[in-house]
């Protein structure tokens, strides 16, 4: 107990001092560090407790009138809406991917029943090849539907402004921006729009492939990085102590050096 006591004080005098408060900064470091997974973790099961949540409570029914709660509130939450497709008015969202392969996402304005309010509806994905508007036709459902899936909210720039809009009408858009696409749909448009989820029965690969939402509920890997952390922690203060300890050793109890000069010792010859 007397030598390792003995070692913490040898790591402030005057020779360790400066070492040991880097060694010291490093350990606070990566402690934090394991501190900062853990948060993650916390925040990852209060997104997974929040997604589930949101996966089973009862559907909203949109009717045109105002939501329950602000649409950042509202994303992946389970809807339903009566009305009729405008495919008149139907656009793509590009740069859209699906197992690996190119595509668009087809959107259509949706008409809600009772009400002077349209809805974005993103019926899924097509392949590149049959994304221009030309094909667009043979996509067509039935106009009239009860439709449901998951509400999401506006896409908006990196910057959180509104995209930029053509004077003219556009049938491909790089993010479904609702303030931005109102430009060019005649009925007020609801500020969430709809990912069209698979009807019972619906063959995966039908297109177009409906837009399922993430339900990744696992925990990731911050537990283990934080254990790591927090093992590189200890194992740094560990390492150090023993290098301290050990070179002190030495400069107080230096081995002894042999000195060993070469002799020249003649031998009589006996004769």
């Amino acid at each position: 107990m007397s030598e390792v006591l003995s070692v913490f004080k040898t790591m402030f005098n005057r020779r360790w001092w400066w070492k040991t408060l880097i060694v010291i900064a490093a350990m606070i470091f990566m402690a934090g560090l394991g501190n900062w997974q853990l948060q993650r973790l916390d925040q990852r099961r209060a997104y997974n407790a929040e997604l589930l949540a949101k996966l089973a409570s009862d559907p909203i029914v949109v009717d045109g009138g105002p939501l329950p709660e602000e649409p950042a509130d509202l994303v992946d939450r389970r809807a339903t809406v009566s009305g009729t497709y405008d495919f008149a008015g139907q656009i793509s969202i590009k740069n859209q991917s699906h197992m690996g392969q190119p595509g668009v996402h087809l959107v259509t304005p949706f008409h809600i029943d009772g009400s002077d309010h349209a809805i974005l509806i993103n019926r899924g994905w097509v392949p590149y090849q049959q994304g221009t508007s030309a094909l667009w036709g043979q996509f067509d459902e039935a106009a009239q539907a009860t439709l449901s899936g998951y509400l999401q909210k506006s896409q908006k720039m990196p910057d959180g402004s509104t995209t930029a809009v053509n004077e003219t009408p556009q049938e491909a858009w790089f993010r479904l921006d609702i303030e931005a696409i109102q430009t060019q749909i005649d009925a007020p448009l609801m500020p969430v729009y709809l990912d069209l989820a698979p009807e019972e029965g619906r063959l995966s690969t039908a297109l177009p492939v409906r837009i399922q939402p993430e339900t990744d509920i696992s925990e990731g890997n911050h537990m283990s990085y934080a254990i790591q952390w927090y093992s590189f922690a200890l194992i740094a203060g560990i390492v150090y102590f023993g290098v301290v300890r050990r070179q002190e050793r030495e400069r107080l109890n230096p081995s002894p050096t042999v000195d060993t000069e070469d002799t020249n010792t003649e031998n009589p010859v006996a004769l």
